[in-house]
């Protein structure tokens, strides 16, 4: 009787093991069944936005289910992101992470959650290069006359960023390293105040990503001094790179998608697979012309992830660059 009461409750085991099995293939199966929303840890209107919104129309569009795209803007994309790692990991909430993912880590004691282990990567989404935007009445126009008036005169360039550890930052930091230069680096909270100080005068320069000072540049309210791409850009190709100038230096901005950790393998690989159609859709760029969109698996985000961690955290922690 013990035998057969044992055999009975092994049995039972089992065939709940095997119905939790059922249940979960048969949500990943349905998935998605209900709307999914997006988390933008930006404020909206900036490029990150409007790529959540664009490619969350193309979802929406394919899945038939409604696409939320949610703005959770502040502190360098914690805010944002911090709801997103602590969102059920069913796939329903996802969050676009930038290159302030794989720094914020560098300039804070304590983080609320883990950078790695508290997310699923589903696709790369885009990227883009900064651009060294400068007043047009600043002497220099090139990289080549911008170190030389920096060495005759150290400390006496001035220039901004999207703020202290972006990527804007940091590619100017690697930059007075590379060429051998002291610059004044002016803190703004956004690239938009440190824009319209270029423009105004009261700001020699400042590096930005293409898209952030793309009109006003158009406009000739500032010109360009280079790119930070591998090759020259296809939506400002008249714009040298630093490697012409003879620094040998590239970064770039990155768009990625996340889940939270936990969200299931059969998700992920769905996810993956229409971002990356959607991606690959010709004309989607056309209200993104500033960014490239690229795509990639999950597993390639991932060790892109791990990457960008490892060059940038040394910098970082060299420069003793703290959060505000």
């Amino acid at each position: 009787m013990r035998h057969s009461g044992v055999t009975r409750l092994l049995g039972g085991v089992l065939a709940l093991v095997c119905a939790l099995g059922a249940n979960a293939q048969s949500a990943a199966e349905r998935y998605p069944d209900k709307p999914i929303k997006i988390i933008v840890p930006f404020a909206p209107g900036g490029s990150v936005d409007v790529l959540a919104r664009v490619v969350g129309q193309k979802l929406q569009d394919s899945w038939g289910q409604p696409v939320v795209v949610e703005s959770r803007p502040g502190a360098s994309t914690l805010i944002g992101t911090t709801v997103a790692a602590k969102a059920a990991p069913d796939g329903y909430t996802l969050v676009i992470s930038v290159s302030n993912h794989t720094t914020n880590p560098a300039m804070r004691e304590k983080m609320p959650y883990d950078t790695l282990k508290d997310f699923r990567p589903i696709s790369l989404m885009a990227r883009t290069p900064v651009v060294v935007y400068a007043n047009p009445q600043f002497p220099a126009n090139d990289l080549t006359a911008l170190v030389a008036l920096a060495k005759a005169k150290p400390g006496t360039v001035t220039f901004g960023s999207a703020g202290t550890g972006s990527m804007t930052h940091l590619t100017a930091e690697l930059l007075k390293q590379s060429a051998g230069v002291d610059m004044t680096h002016v803190v703004y909270r956004g690239g938009t105040p440190a824009l319209t100080d270029v423009i105004s005068g009261h700001l020699n320069m400042t590096f930005a990503t293409v898209g952030q000072a793309l009109p006003q540049y158009r406009a000739k309210q500032v010109k360009a001094l280079g790119i930070s791409s591998e090759k020259r850009y296809p939506s400002v190709p008249e714009i040298p790179t630093f490697k012409e100038q003879g620094i040998d230096l590239v970064t770039t901005e990155w768009y990625g998608l996340l889940a939270p950790a936990g969200t299931p393998p059969e998700i992920v690989n769905k996810l993956n697979a229409e971002v990356r159609k959607i991606l690959s859709q010709p004309g989607l760029g056309e209200r993104l012309t500033a960014i490239e969109l690229v795509s990639s698996t999950p597993d390639e985000l991932d060790k892109f992830i791990r990457s960008e961690m490892i060059r940038w955290t040394p910098l970082v922690h060299q420069l003793g660059i703290k959060a505000d």
